[in-house]
């Protein structure tokens, strides 16, 4: 993953938790990322893109951008520190952007169409033939799908005993000990999953009943919480048996399990959410960049080798049958979990972002 925001408060909110926003310095945040190569010979066009880093853009380097290279001669550059102040700075500068596209989380992406800092998507370029028309918006695809789910540590909660619903997850007879949730509600889908717990209905989350969703995290009682602030401390809590439940996203559990730990999570009753790669409104190069967004979404191969490595989904309904079955299962847009998920309404936490955290944080102090 990837937070809500309204448009006031979407560069200090969204997606603190799954990346380090731009660093504070405007020189600093210009500048191409260590590794990322340079602009290749003048006669060439580069499309620079500001993503996650880490080894995740080694996989959209490997998987993506060089092969897409080697059929058109566009280079593609892939660095870190993505954020909507990037974005702002691009657009700001008063010269083409140094940035062409950006990746941006649901609420950022809002607030970049509602400052008219990116580029509505070219669909005579684009073909969007496979891309279900829910992860489908005027200015981008969510892309890099992932999972907010119930977590557990396998050494004390065997998976054909761990909770497959937030009722369940909920249980302290059933599953006695602490459970570590995530404190960002905007970011998160805590409050979602509170509702879940109540009773509500996947179809029926939005808009959302924040007073009743605090009245349930009552219910499960403040002494059976323990608040996380950032996405690797679940996994640190897991892993170290401080609990035996956890919300966390599902690409830090695969990841740490790839490390040797040994952790579940439900894809089952989980939200989904994705970050579109937005094209910022000063590239020099628009037609390049939908060029090379149009690749991303339709070589079948590519998406699924791509959905293998790291177990996030490109929303390309014809990759899936490539995707070997056990990571298929898991995906956001497996068939297996339609209408078993639900969809991040981030239109809806771009809206009320200030009042629902403002509820929840002064149900945490009157704890």
């Amino acid at each position: 993953m990837m937070g809500k925001t309204d448009t006031a408060n979407a560069e200090t909110s969204s997606g603190i938790g799954r990346r380090r926003f731009l660093a504070r310095s405007g020189l600093g945040a210009l500048a191409l990322s260590a590794g990322v190569t340079t602009r290749a010979l003048a006669d060439q066009v580069s499309v620079n893109i500001a993503a996650y880093g880490g080894v995740l853009n080694e996989y959209l380097t490997k998987v993506f951008a060089q092969p897409f290279t080697e059929k058109t001669g566009i280079a593609v550059n892939f660095g870190a520190n993505a954020s909507l102040a990037l974005a702002k700075l691009q657009v700001a500068s008063g010269s083409p952007a140094q940035w062409d596209m950006i990746s941006l989380t649901g609420a950022e992406y809002l607030a970049a169409i509602q400052q008219d800092l990116i580029l509505p998507y070219d669909y005579s370029i684009i073909d969007t033939s496979h891309v279900p028309p829910e992860y489908k918006g005027t200015h981008g695809i969510k892309l890099s799908l992932y999972l907010f789910a119930m977590s557990w540590d396998r050494r004390q909660i065997p998976d054909d005993k761990a909770p497959r619903t937030w009722a369940e997850f909920w249980d302290t007879e059933r599953f006695k000990g602490k459970r570590s949730l995530y404190s960002n509600v905007s970011d998160g889908s805590v409050l979602e999953g509170a509702l879940l717990a109540d009773g509500v209905p996947l179809d029926k989350l939005y808009p959302l009943d924040v007073d009743r969703a605090l009245r349930s995290l009552e219910r499960l009682g403040r002494a059976n919480i323990i608040w996380h602030s950032t996405n690797q401390e679940p996994i640190q809590q897991l892993t170290s048996g401080a609990v035996s439940l956890a919300t966390a996203f599902d690409g830090r559990v695969i990841l740490a399990n790839r490390a040797g730990a040994q952790l579940g999570f439900a894809p089952e009753y989980s939200a989904v959410s994705g970050n579109p790669y937005c094209v910022v409104r000063t590239t020099a190069h628009p037609r390049e960049c939908f060029q090379f967004l149009n690749f991303m979404l339709t070589e079948t191969k590519a998406d699924a080798q791509y959905m293998e490595l790291t177990n996030y989904a490109i929303p390309n309904t014809a990759a899936l049958p490539l995707v070997p079955p056990d990571v298929r299962a898991v995906l956001p847009t497996s068939p297996a979990l339609k209408d078993k998920v639900f969809i991040k309404d981030d239109a809806w936490w771009a809206a009320n972002l200030q009042s629902a955290s403002q509820k929840f944080k002064e149900w945490q102090l009157a704890g």
